[in-house]
C-alpha cells in the first residue's frame, strides 16, 4: 500500500462536478415533479443532501491509503516461421 496525497481544493473540484452532473441527472427533473404536485418538496430535497453527502466538500488535504496495483505476468511465446 501506498499513501497518496490529495490536495483539498482538487478534491473539491472533483466533488462539484460530480455534484453539477448528480444534479442535472437527479435533482434537475425531480424539480418539475415538484412543481407539478408529482413529489414532495422534501423529497427534493433529501436527494439534494444524498448527493452533498455522496460527494462531500473536504476543509483539508487527503491522505489516503492506495492498494497497490496488481502485477500481471505476459508470457509471450515465439511463433515458429
Amino acid at each position: 500500500m501506498a499513501i497518496e496525497l490529495f490536495p483539498m481544493e482538487s478534491v473539491n473540484e472533483l466533488a462539484r462536478i460530480n455534484r453539477q452532473s448528480e444534479y442535472q441527472k437527479i435533482t434537475d427533473p425531480m424539480f418539475m415533479q415538484v412543481q407539478r404536485g408529482e413529489l414532495t418538496m422534501e423529497e427534493w430535497q433529501a436527494a439534494i443532501n444524498n448527493i452533498k453527502t455522496k460527494f462531500p466538500y473536504v476543509t483539508e488535504d487527503l491522505e489516503l491509503d492506495i492498494p497497490d496495483a496488481p502485477t500481471q505476468e505476459f508470457i509471450v511465446e515465439a511463433s515458429e516461421p
